[in-house]
């Protein structure tokens, strides 16, 4: 079977298993993100006068949280995806890349969800459909190429050293913190500007309040460089997965 069969088929699978008996299912989709626009949106505003000039803030923090809450459970499922199918894949062969790209296949249910309530959040304050909407696609490749880049890779690494898991739920925690999900790309120092340019996730944040809440374009020339990278890194990773099937089995 192909991999992307595959995913078609454990995608929904994974997304079944990750609210198995809850009452409230896949209403946790918009309920995370709201609970922590919630806590960090009113300490931000409150605490630190945080604004913003083309978007309302709680507007600006939705549009992060939203991202940040499809890149962040995606890659802290995935890393655990290879080692926790041990038993199937000692038992059966399937391309290996399979298992982490169905976690995030999974996140894309939740991150739909997400776009959806901003769409009628923005038009409850009065922003309306424009045509540089239609540009969001590009971000929106972005933010899921560069995670399913790195949710093989670090799926694959697990596999090799236990350590990576333990790595992967720290770089996420100072992640959020270190991207600017709460916060606007303006707000970042000039000195630092530099951090905000190299972080695909910031990038795709940033271009997708420019075009979803602001009517305005993104910076072109580098979305296309961050797209080329984040394509590259996941050919990689798929090619060394297939290059070290027979390790992985070995090891795991």
């Amino acid at each position: 079977m192909r991999t992307a069969q595959l995913i078609r088929v454990l995608a929904p699978r994974e997304l079944r298993i990750r609210y198995r008996q809850s009452l409230l299912n896949i209403a946790w989709a918009i309920i995370t993100p709201l609970l922590m626009l919630a806590v960090y949106g009113v300490v931000l505003t409150q605490s630190f006068g945080v604004t913003e000039s083309c978007a309302p803030y709680l507007l600006v923090a939705w549009t992060g949280i939203v991202a940040w809450t499809f890149v962040s459970p995606a890659i802290g499922t995935a890393v655990f995806s290879l080692v926790h199918s041990a038993d199937l894949m000692t038992k059966l062969y399937f391309p290996r890349e399979a298992l982490p790209l169905a976690a995030v296949g999974a996140a894309l249910a939740e991150l739909g969800i997400g776009l959806a309530s901003l769409v009628v959040f923005a038009w409850f304050k009065g922003i309306g459909p424009s045509a540089e909407m239609l540009l969001a696609i590009f971000p929106l490749l972005l933010v899921i190429i560069w995670t399913a880049a790195a949710s093989v890779f670090s799926a694959v690494l697990a596999t090799f050293t236990r350590d990576a898991i333990h790595a992967v739920n720290v770089l996420l925690r100072v992640g959020f913190f270190a991207t600017t999900v709460v916060y606007s790309a303006d707000q970042v120092p000039p000195s630092l500007q530099w951090s905000v340019e190299l972080n695909p996730v910031s990038v795709a944040i940033t271009a997708l309040r420019d075009t979803l809440l602001c009517g305005q374009r993104f910076d072109v020339h580098l979305m296309v460089i961050h797209l080329l990278v984040a394509v590259g890194l996941l050919v990689c990773s798929v090619f060394y997965t297939r290059s070290v099937e027979q390790r992985i089995i070995d090891v795991v």
